[in-house]
């Protein structure tokens, strides 16, 4: 009898310290993964601030070279809202 307690009670140490050790595994490649997300994003964030930074160097130099000539569309340019006839 003594010997079947003594496995019982082995078998429930060894799970309840694999339990631990896998919710320490998890809890580990949790924070990974968020690490790396919140690293995409602020990527992302970086590259959307460059662009929007880029398309606004760009328009304010398309005003400034349109402020010396006419305010006129290229040839050949056709509004999305003209009606065909």
């Amino acid at each position: 009898m003594k010997l079947v307690l003594q496995i019982a009670l082995g078998v429930f140490l060894g799970t309840l310290a694999s339990q631990f050790v896998m919710d320490g595994w998890h809890k580990h490649q949790a924070n990974i993964i968020q690490a790396a997300t919140e690293q995409r994003l602020a990527e992302q964030e970086k590259t959307r601030l460059e662009q929007a930074d880029s398309i606004r160097t760009l328009f304010l130099k398309s005003q400034q070279n349109n402020k010396s000539g006419k305010n006129t569309p290229p040839a050949g340019f056709i509004p999305d809202d003209a009606s065909p006839k």
